[in-house]
């Protein structure tokens, strides 16, 4: 038997290391309940990429519909070559339009997710309004926007972050080895907020791929958030996070509305904004 590294495309690395649409769905289902007291079935996933998400959308439920917006057109052809073919008659519920989400027509939808903190590419504040303001006037009453952002004095240092992730097999089923995911952040502003970070994979089972991916980023903090959500328009403005295990000294894994949270060294953290 060969145990020669194989060659793993990095969409599939990525998804395998930092998404996880049950955990999104799950999410997005509570949030969506207490907003409105009803199932969501329209979802917008905005900076969609692989669109895994709005994928997962549709396959959950036959009366669901989505829409992915990304900018990336070999991303987008990935998507619609690899994910789309997955879901058989239903792709035809997703909708992958290459398009700025600043100015993305779409019908008005009960979710917007901006996840894996993509908006943080908007660093001025009148961008990240303008693109806020696009949201809340793209979903229908009551419906939701959902975004995750990350924090902690950690998240201002020069620093490099190991995970190892199990094998497994993608959505399309194609098999990968362990692999490790490394969180590189290689500068920081602190003037003006700036953050640069890559995200490498490695291992002795895969042909390791340096600088997969590369974001030049705003490090907005929760209170700068919420306070421009609400400038647009949002009625209330939610934190979700993850509590602290401390015989297992790490998070427990259960995302509940907190007022208040430790700094811990990092967080992450989700927020609901409902219109």
């Amino acid at each position: 038997m060969s145990t020669d590294p194989v060659a793993i495309h990095k969409h599939i690395l990525y998804e395998a290391s930092v998404q996880d649409t049950e955990v999104d769905l799950d999410l997005i289902d509570r949030m969506t309940q207490r907003a409105s007291g009803k199932q969501a079935l329209t979802l917008r996933e905005d900076f969609s990429g692989t669109s895994l998400l709005a994928c997962a959308w549709v396959d959950s439920d036959p009366e669901r519909e989505a829409w992915g917006v990304d900018l990336h057109t070999p991303t987008l052809n990935w998507a619609r070559k690899h994910r789309l073919p997955m879901l058989g008659d239903d792709a035809e519920r997703v909708h992958l339009l290459e398009e700025n989400v600043l100015t993305a027509q779409t019908p008005q939808v009960d979710v917007v997710a901006a996840l894996n903190f993509s908006y943080m590419i908007f660093k001025q504040r009148s961008l990240l309004k303008s693109y806020f303001q696009s949201v809340y006037d793209s979903l229908t009453e009551k419906g939701v926007f959902v975004l995750d952002l990350f924090g902690g004095p950690h998240a201002q240092d020069v620093m490099k972050e190991k995970k190892r992730v199990p094998a497994g097999v993608d959505y399309k089923g194609t098999p990968y080895p362990d692999f490790t995911y490394v969180w590189d952040q290689t500068s920081f502003n602190a003037v003006t907020q700036e953050i640069c970070c890559h995200i490498h994979f490695k291992g002795k089972k895969i042909i390791p791929i340096e600088k997969a991916f590369t974001y030049e980023w705003r490090l907005w903090s929760i209170t700068e958030i919420t306070d421009l959500l609400t400038e647009v328009g949002f009625v209330t403005v939610e934190p979700y996070f993850e509590g602290w295990d401390d015989e297992a000294e790490t998070t427990d894994g259960q995302l509940k509305i907190r007022k208040k949270y430790e700094n811990m060294l990092a967080w992450i953290c989700y927020l609901s904004a409902v219109k």
